[in-house]
């Protein structure tokens, strides 16, 4: 009973370990894919005072410079845009670009006048967050992809070892299996009592008395 059900479990950790195995692949491809897929090409270089088109998502101020982010401060025609509170960082033909400010929550679409107290070069683009990867096609996936990959390799290594367990123990035969060998049946009893007969004794001289006078 043992050794039937281990080796049913070992059949079975193959095909979880493929599963696990290639969901995890798929996830950290996705992944990938989408932290690679960060990069856009719609920031437009500003001058204080310049005019810009606010798109419905909302649009940010970026930067070559981090250190831009601490001291500048931008204005949509009279709204104050917001300062992000930790670097966010875009990349943009292999450079990386620093958000700056962004719009708020309501955004007001359209034309507005874009100013920038800095005399940094600054960039009109798409909103921060809109940029990075969410989801399965963001950190969600990676996460989930380094997590099933490992467990999907665990479950084939378990696999390996216990069908190495199963070729060296064996299952020897079942003690149950064994019945007791019947003795032939003996000779009759009439039979048995001949054979201790003293008339079937030997006949001839006898050499354990002594010799005659």
């Amino acid at each position: 009973m043992t050794s039937g059900r281990r080796a049913r479990g070992a059949r079975l950790l193959w095909p979880l370990a493929v599963l696990l195995g290639l969901t995890g692949l798929v996830l950290l491809a996705l992944g990938a894919s989408g932290s690679a897929g960060r990069s856009t090409t719609d920031l437009v270089g500003v001058v204080p005072g310049q005019e810009v088109v606010v798109p419905p998502e909302g649009m940010s101020v970026w930067s070559r410079s981090p250190q831009t982010r601490a001291a500048t401060a931008c204005t949509l025609d009279d709204t104050v845009m917001l300062r992000p509170e930790q670097d966010f960082t875009t990349r943009v033909e292999g450079q990386d670009f620093h958000e700056v400010a962004r719009t708020g929550p309501d955004p007001g679409e359209g034309p507005a006048t874009l100013v920038c107290d800095t005399g940094d070069a600054v960039y009109a683009g798409p909103y921060g967050p809109a940029t990075a990867p969410t989801g399965l096609r963001g950190g969600t996936g990676l996460t989930l992809g380094l997590l099933l990959l490992p467990l999907g390799l665990a479950c084939a290594a378990l696999a390996v070892l216990a069908g190495r367990r199963e070729q060296v123990a064996e299952p020897g035969p079942d003690p149950a299996a064994y019945t007791l060998a019947r003795r032939p049946p003996g000779p009759p009893t009439g039979q048995r009592s001949r054979q201790a007969s003293p008339t079937d004794a030997p006949t001839g001289p006898r050499y354990d008395l002594p010799p005659p006078s």
